[in-house]
């Protein structure tokens, strides 16, 4: 099973999408802000993250920039979700994905089945 950290300071996000992740079959932690996010990935990897852009303490974009600071966190894709449009300085960046809310939990979803089936294809090439 894949295992995903969503990252959301708002409580209803973070349940709804937790609810909707674990109902495709994937492992889902929760942080409410980039600060926790960081503290939880100092204890466990996981296959993929889905941030929001603004919360407290540590916003999304810093918490990317963290984990490409970090070798063991460099290659998790991290997918940006704001209600707002992607700053044109975060645009630079290289996310995986960038949603904006509302967005469709199809979109999501699709995406997720793509990337970790490719990944899954390239595990077992090597």
């Amino acid at each position: 099973m894949k295992t995903i950290l969503l990252v959301d300071d708002e409580y209803a996000v973070v349940e709804i999408l937790a609810t909707l992740l674990t109902d495709e079959g994937y492992v889902v932690l929760t942080a409410s802000d980039g600060q926790q996010a960081l503290d939880m990935l100092s204890e466990k990897v996981p296959d993929a993250v889905i941030t929001d852009q603004m919360m407290p303490l540590v916003d999304g974009a810093e918490l990317f920039r963290r984990m490409q600071e970090n070798a063991r966190h460099r290659r998790i894709p991290v997918v940006l979700m704001s209600s707002a449009p992607m700053p044109s300085d975060h645009s630079k960046l290289p996310w995986a994905m960038f949603l904006q809310k509302p967005f469709d939990f199809q979109d999501l979803t699709s995406w997720l089945r793509r990337h970790f089936g490719a990944s899954e294809k390239r595990a077992r090439k090597t």
